[in-house]
């Protein structure tokens, strides 16, 4: 940043610095030039003005005045400072001048005559280019011309207008040196400026830079953080995956041992207790018997319950149809299914997500047929933005969650904590008398047709 300014900076303080230093410089000479030619009137004024007072009558000077004005302008110290002069009336008639031969002679006005006419005293370094100026560009040195306006002693009305020629030469050494003087403070000035202003952006630029650096450093941390984070989310979520097929695993043994165990020694009993009561047993048996079927459907349904068929390699709408038929079958009640595009039930996603998505259509289901008593029972799913979305409906009395969320029941509870284990996220949808709407989006990682 600080080199850019330096370019900058240092080219806009170079077109400032030749700006103030050109209007300076300027100002100097008007100032000088004027002043001189002021100092230069009044003397040339006091002297030429009581011997001009013949102008007021007539064009030109009487042959006294005429004498003495040129005595006066022979004398050494008027001599030195005042090289030529010329008298002018108006109309651009010369009615003197130091050369006799442009007396009489009359020269277009230029613009300066006209001014100094109307009273004011101009000054300033003559081109010498004009033809009564012929004797003057002889002198061959640097002239100071003042116009100076001549009034009369009795009524102040101007009556002729003086023009002198000063020699310039050592005013032009002095405005050469206050030029070199003033370039160089304005010079001076600038670079001080410049150098000031350079320091405080590069000292700007360096806190900006400073600060930029531990910005990136922080950025990089905080990057650094959220892919730790990332992380150890894709590791929670595996783990959970882990546990949950675990899970599954031990309640497939738990299955397994209540049908190889309790069911099969009830089963027994119950062979033996009808044996019994076919062969003239108490009546009692009857209700023994009775009471053994019971817990023996109980056990066997529980470890139906528990036991998954086999989902490895299973598609989305496999694994779906496998979930209701079993349903269906328990429950003797009809289930609906809309699988939407048919790519997205061909889909395979991994056995994590396969054991979520049978648990939840046989957790929603079993909880419609409790609370609706299988009433509209339904199944819709699709994919939706890399996510599958199953809802599982019914068309049921419905309820409040807000008011059913702290009862203590942990099917629903359980299932969205499936779902999120995974990923996932869980919503239910329902109040009274609109039946109740399971939904649940899942990201799906894995596709394969």
């Amino acid at each position: 940043m600080h080199l850019r300014f330096a370019i900058v900076g240092g080219i806009v303080s170079l077109f400032s610095m030749i700006l103030i230093g050109a209007f300076v410089n300027q100002r100097i000479e008007s100032a000088v030039v004027r002043n001189s030619a002021i100092s230069a009137a009044v003397y040339m004024e006091s002297l030429i003005a009581p011997l001009s007072q013949d102008l007021a009558d007539g064009n030109e000077l009487s042959r006294e005045q005429r004498a003495n004005l040129e005595e006066i302008l022979a004398r050494p110290a008027v001599r030195e400072r005042i090289l030529s002069v010329k008298i002018w009336k108006d109309g651009g008639l010369v009615a003197y001048a130091s050369d006799p031969d442009l007396i009489g002679q009359k020269f277009e006005p230029k613009g300066d005559l006209q001014q100094a006419w109307q009273g004011d005293i101009f000054a300033g370094f003559d081109e010498l280019d004009h033809d009564e100026s012929e004797g003057e560009r002889a002198l061959g040195v640097p002239l100071l011309e003042v116009y100076n306006p001549i009034h009369s002693i009795r009524t102040g009305e101007i009556i002729a207008v003086a023009e002198f020629y000063q020699d310039a030469s050592e005013l032009k050494d002095d405005l050469r040196f206050a030029r070199l003087t003033a370039w160089a403070i304005v010079a001076a000035l600038a670079g001080a400026t410049f150098l000031a202003l350079f320091g405080i952006v590069r000292a700007g630029s360096r806190t900006i830079e400073t600060q930029r650096s531990e910005l990136e450093q922080r950025l990089n941390l905080i990057t650094l953080v959220g892919l730790q984070n990332d992380l150890l989310r894709l590791r929670i979520q595996n783990a959970s995956e882990r546990f949950s097929a675990l899970n599954e695993q031990l309640l497939q043994r738990i299955g397994a041992e209540l049908h190889d165990g309790p069911a099969q020694a009830l089963s027994f009993a119950n062979m033996r207790i009808s044996a019994w009561r076919n062969a003239n047993g108490p009546e009692e048996a009857d209700l023994i018997l009775k009471a053994l079927n019971d817990a023996l459907g109980d056990i066997r349904g529980l470890a139906r319950g528990l036991v998954l068929p086999k989902l490895e390699g299973a598609s989305i709408a496999e694994t779906i149809r496998r979930a209701a038929e079993a349903h269906t079958e328990r429950t003797q009640t009809e289930v609906l299914l809309d699988g939407g595009d048919k790519n997205d039930g061909n889909m395979r996603p991994g056995l994590p997500q396969l054991i979520c998505l049978f648990r939840f259509v046989q957790e929603g289901l079993t909880n419609a047929w409790r609370h609706a008593g299988g009433i509209g029972q339904s199944i819709e799913f699709g994919i939706q933005d890399g996510m599958l979305v199953v809802t599982v409906s019914d068309q049921g009395s419905g309820f409040d969650p807000n008011a059913t969320a702290d009862t203590g029941r942990i099917g629903l509870a359980g299932l969205r904590e499936r779902v999120q284990s995974v990923g996932g996220a869980f919503e239910i949808d329902s109040d009274p008398g609109q039946g109740t709407r399971l939904t649940m989006r899942l990201p799906i990682h894995e596709r394969a047709v």
